[in-house]
């Protein structure tokens, strides 16, 4: 029996991966492009954030899909803008749990501790709201070696609470490390492997599929 993508993340949340890729595409510029919607008016409205990244499910059937944009959390808690995509982003959240079923895993991407103005506590309490909303998994973006430990290590904790996984792009940090697999050279993977950056919007559908065939096989 196939195993869907989100009961595939939630194994490897208690340490048993299957020896399989689980293909993450940052590909939320595409989704964009799918509904035909203005990048920024995209990232800030949760209907459209929801309804284009149901969409890349349908297009391209991706193991998980991220539903923040990190870009737009850079500044943390200190800019209104970042206030308004993260509100949007868990709002989108908790529709596609409800719509989406096991279909495919809910990450949450989340930017260096140091963007918040509360560091690494105040990046768990934004964890706290994408997992009650749904999320899978959190994704700590390229952490800075100072990042405070203690709190990622209560982020990993409250994420197995959750049946969720804690994620990190840097091994020097207490989260499990996913692979950073540029789209250009695609390479068979064991367990989380995102896109090496955020993909542009114009990208080739035939490449990216290609991408997420080759991690995964």
């Amino acid at each position: 029996m196939t195993i869907q993508p989100r009961q595939r993340l939630k194994t490897m949340s208690q340490g048993r991966g299957d020896g399989r890729g689980f293909a993450v595409p940052f590909a939320a510029r595409f989704a964009a492009r799918i509904n035909e919607r203005d990048w920024e008016d995209f990232a800030f409205d949760p209907t459209q954030l929801a309804n284009g990244l149901r969409d890349l499910v349908d297009a391209l059937s991706p193991d998980g899909i991220p539903v923040t944009i990190p870009e737009f959390l850079a500044e943390g808690s200190l800019e209104p803008s970042s206030r308004e995509h993260l509100r949007a982003a868990v709002e989108a959240t908790a529709r596609l749990r409800a719509s989406m079923g096991d279909r495919v895993g809910l990450l949450a991407c989340l930017p260096d501790p140091s963007s918040f103005s509360g560091g690494s506590t105040a990046l768990v309490e934004v964890a706290k709201a994408f997992l009650a909303a749904g999320a899978d998994g959190i994704l700590v973006m390229e952490p800075t070696a100072d990042a405070q430990s203690e709190p990622l290590t209560s982020l990993a904790n409250i994420a197995r609470f959750h049946q969720a996984v804690a994620l990190g792009t840097d091994a020097r940090q207490a989260l499990t490390q996913v692979t950073q697999i540029p789209l250009a050279a695609p390479r068979r993977a064991d367990g989380v492997a995102v896109t090496e950056t955020d993909l542009p919007r114009d990208i080739d559908l035939n490449i990216l599929e290609e991408w997420l065939h080759t991690v995964r096989e």
